[in-house]
């Protein structure tokens, strides 16, 4: 009787212990901030829990989720996106990354759109360096070329 009381113990610990162990693992589920639409189409979104209690900039937003591995891009001295994803804006300047957000108080949609999930998205009107980020707003980053047909 006494074994039996132990080995239903033992089952019941082992059973809260596999509980306890998947709640933990679900509750480190990491949330995806940047969305790879293509190569040349990338959405970045912004939450509450990501940025916390801070203000920052894109540039500095940006340099989190390449610490964190979700981001890969390069930034000349200006604060300037000069690369994203092993995507360079040639030195000709005849394409280039550019930004579109759904923050309507640093948009413009006359100086450009982008389209996401069915919504227009204005042309950023600061670049990244300057840009303070939002909670629940999307900044999409368009390699665009600027080529004119002959």
């Amino acid at each position: 009787m006494k074994k039996q009381f132990l080995v239903k113990l033992f089952a019941l610990i082992m059973c809260l212990a596999m509980l306890l162990c998947t709640s933990m693992l679900s509750g480190c589920k990491k949330e995806t901030l940047v969305l790879k639409e293509s190569d040349t189409y990338i959405v970045i979104s912004v939450t509450q829990k990501s940025l916390g209690s801070k203000s920052m900039t894109l540039l500095e937003y940006m340099q989190q989720l390449k610490q964190d591995g979700e981001l890969q891009f390069e930034a000349d001295g200006t604060g300037m996106i000069t690369s994203i994803n092993g995507i360079a804006n040639p030195q000709d300047w005849s394409c280039c990354w550019m930004l579109y957000t759904s923050d309507a108080d640093n948009s413009n949609d006359g100086w450009g759109k982008a389209e996401y999930n069915g919504k227009i998205y204005g042309s950023a009107i600061l670049g990244a360096s300057d840009l303070i980020v939002k909670a629940d707003n999307i900044y999409i980053w368009v390699y665009q070329s600027f080529r004119t047909a002959a």
